[in-house]
């Protein structure tokens, strides 16, 4: 398992169709090494968990990256058209998106702890 592989994950997303390789394949490194520190010992390095699970966390990452370089709009006017966008929204899907990567990948990765989320 390695980075590109991640990385056409990744790049099956539409999201990111504007966004350098490189800038996406550094995510994916970053991502890759995460999930690969928390690997059970007993796992196969080629288990597709793994990619799947590092291109959700890239992809987590990617989007705040996007927010905060204000590559990203909550409302853009050209002429008579105003395109409006429901950030919020966004951000509870991504978490939601990660989230459930994470579950996903429970069976691979070592318990990190106690963790308790309040809503």
């Amino acid at each position: 398992m390695d980075a590109t592989q991640v990385l056409a994950i990744l790049r099956d997303n539409r999201l990111f169709d504007e966004t350098d390789e490189g800038v996406l394949l550094r995510a994916c490194i970053r991502a890759l090494g995460f999930v690969k520190d928390r690997l059970r010992d007993d796992v196969d390095d080629s288990d597709p968990r793994i990619a799947a699970t590092a291109a959700a966390l890239a992809r987590y990452r990617l989007f705040f990256d996007m927010l905060e370089s204000g590559e990203r709009f909550s409302s853009y006017k050209a002429g008579d058209i105003t395109i409006q966008r429901d950030l919020k929204a966004e951000v509870t899907a991504e978490k939601a998106l990660r989230d459930e990567a994470l579950t996903q990948a429970a069976p691979i990765l070592r318990d990190g702890g106690f963790f308790v989320a309040v809503q």
